[in-house]
């Protein structure tokens, strides 16, 4: 993977999943990010994108196939917060695609 940065994330993870983001909106899984074993759950999440491009939102906007932020096929996104994490919504654009997401605590 030539020319890749690789940063340093201050937050630990300590919860994982993988969503398929399809025709029909994708949201993540309240029970991950508000773990209650924890103190307080998730102060962010770590996203990737494996397949095809999708669309999303972090502020309650239903997204689609034309409408919300594109993050391509290989693209990143971290979500600060869990209020981000609770609006979180994602929608393929054109093929289905995989997200994985670590959530991470402080």
């Amino acid at each position: 993977m030539s020319g890749m940065v690789v940063q340093t994330r201050p937050n630990v993870g300590y919860a994982f999943e993988q969503l398929t983001v399809t025709n029909a909106v994708q949201v993540l899984t309240p029970s991950k990010y508000k773990d209650s074993n924890t103190s307080g759950g998730a102060a962010s999440a770590f996203l990737t994108n494996d397949g095809a491009a999708i669309r999303y939102t972090y502020d309650g906007t239903t997204p689609s196939a034309t409408v919300g932020h594109l993050l391509p096929d290989g693209g990143i996104l971290v979500l600060n917060g869990q209020n981000q994490m609770s609006q979180f919504k994602c929608f393929r654009e054109t093929t289905d695609s995989e997200i994985s997401i670590t959530y991470e605590r402080e």
